[in-house]
Parts: C-alpha cells; sequence; structure tokens
C-alpha cells in the first residue's frame, strides 16, 4: 500500500489557502495528500483575529499542523508572504524538535537572508499607495477596485498580512535546513536571479531554482500553474516511500 505524503500549502498576503490551492488536489500524483493551511481571518475562519505579527502566524500554523507531521512523510509550499511563514514555520519545528519536511519549496520570495529592496514599509502606506502596488503585483481581481465592500472585508486582512511581510526581519544569519529545497520564480517578477540562488545558503542538501513565465504571480496561470505541480508531483514522488502490506 502506498504511503501517503502530506503537502501543506500556505497562502499569499489577502489569499486564502483553500481557494488558491483546492484546484490542485486533481492535478498532484495520488500519493500526494493535499492540506491547504487557511490562515486566520479569511475562508472558514473569517471572524478570526488578524494576525499582529509573523510569529503569531508561526504559532497558529504550528498548532495546526503539529499533529499531523508526527508519523508521515510531510512537504511544506508557499508563496509571497506564504514563503515567509513556510521558512520561519520550519524553523520552529526544528526548535521544537519535531519531525522535519522532507522538501519545501518557496515560491516568489527572495531568499531570506536578502535585505528588501522596497523604500517604503507597507506599514507606512496610506490606502492609496497600498491599492496601487496590489494592482502593481497583480493576481488580484478588478472588481476588488471597484466595489467598496468588497474592500471593506479584504483591505483589514491584507494589510494585516503585509504588517506579517513587514515584521519579518531579514537577518544575516543563515539558518541551514537538512532537506532539499526547491525555490520559484516568475521571470518578470521583482525577484533578481542573485536573490533566488541565495537560497541555497540555506540548506545542506540540494537547492533547485525553476523559472516560471510571468509576473508574481505565474502560479495561477493555467499553463504556469500545472507546471508548478509537475515539479512538485516529481520532487516528492522521487522521495516517495512504499510500505508492503
Amino acid at each position: 500500500m502506498k504511503k501517503q505524503i502530506k503537502l501543506f500549502c500556505l497562502p499569499y498576503a489577502g489569499g486564502s489557502a483553500k481557494s488558491i490551492y483546492s484546484k490542485w488536489k486533481e492535478s498532484l500524483d495520488s500519493a500526494i495528500e493535499l492540506h491547504p493551511v487557511e490562515l486566520a481571518g479569511r475562508g472558514p475562519r473569517i471572524g478570526e483575529s488578524l494576525y499582529s505579527n509573523v510569529e503569531e502566524a508561526v504559532e497558529d500554523v504550528i498548532s495546526k499542523i503539529r499533529n499531523q507531521i508526527t508519523d508521515c512523510d510531510y512537504a511544506i509550499f508557499g508563496h509571497s508572504m506564504g514563503s515567509i511563514l513556510a521558512y520561519k514555520v520550519i524553523q520552529r519545528i526544528n526548535e521544537l524538535k519535531l519531525p522535519p519536511p522532507i522538501h519545501s519549496f518557496f515560491s516568489g520570495r527572495r531568499a531570506p537572508h536578502c535585505p528588501s529592496r522596497r523604500p517604503k514599509p507597507f506599514s507606512d502606506m496610506n490606502t492609496l499607495e497600498l491599492e496601487k502596488e496590489i494592482k502593481e503585483l497583480g493576481g488580484t481581481p478588478p472588481e476588488f477596485f471597484e466595489y467598496p465592500e468588497l474592500k471593506n472585508i479584504f483591505m483589514p486582512i491584507i494589510k494585516s498580512d503585509f504588517k506579517i511581510a513587514d515584521t519579518f526581519v531579514e537577518s544575516s544569519d543563515i539558518v541551514m535546513f537538512n532537506h532539499e529545497i526547491s525555490v520559484f520564480v516568475g521571470k518578470e517578477e521583482d525577484v533578481t536571479n542573485i536573490e533566488a540562488d541565495e537560497w541555497m545558503q540555506h540548506t545542506r542538501k540540494k537547492c533547485s531554482v525553476e523559472y516560471f513565465e510571468g509576473g508574481h504571480f505565474f502560479l495561477l496561470e493555467e499553463e504556469e500553474g500545472h507546471r508548478v505541480i509537475d515539479t512538485i508531483n516529481s520532487c516528492l514522488i522521487n522521495k516517495h516511500q512504499y510500505i508492503s502490506m
């Protein structure tokens, strides 16, 4: 009998993990069990308080997955803000001496020790500046900007998530993992080749960097989204273990 490998997926700022990742299930290998990790304040957790900083988010994610990672192989995927969370969650897993992932995927984000080139923190932006930033990043439906009721619902979530990005402090200290990692970057997004390659500093094992057509939200495009899933399948099934019954 095949032993399932769990894939925990963390969302980008303002996103619902279930909305982003649930459709992956039909394309992932049958041996991979998909687990979108819903953050507070969205989806079925819409009524819960938003996070004040990255540490709160990390502890919440740990509380949701720790009982699911003790007796199985698993991997973690994060895109953009989700990459920050994935990186910090794995650090916390190691500190708690919990079983580490067999692979991690960091998408749409420079290496964590590379300083931000953004001239102004998200938390210092007014609403108009923040809306401009969101439009430039792409990935947000046009109706979000056209209907005030939608903005009233989602802007607090986006602001809270951007605060997570702002409270993540880049450190020159290199935290190294003992498992292989994959890095996904859009060819047209604001992550340089050097910043992507610097992820290699964070593992004692292999680090693969793969570039995709498009900008920051390349994983939402149909063709590139399938490439992302194909790469995940290839990485995880190569490590897959079988149990004879």
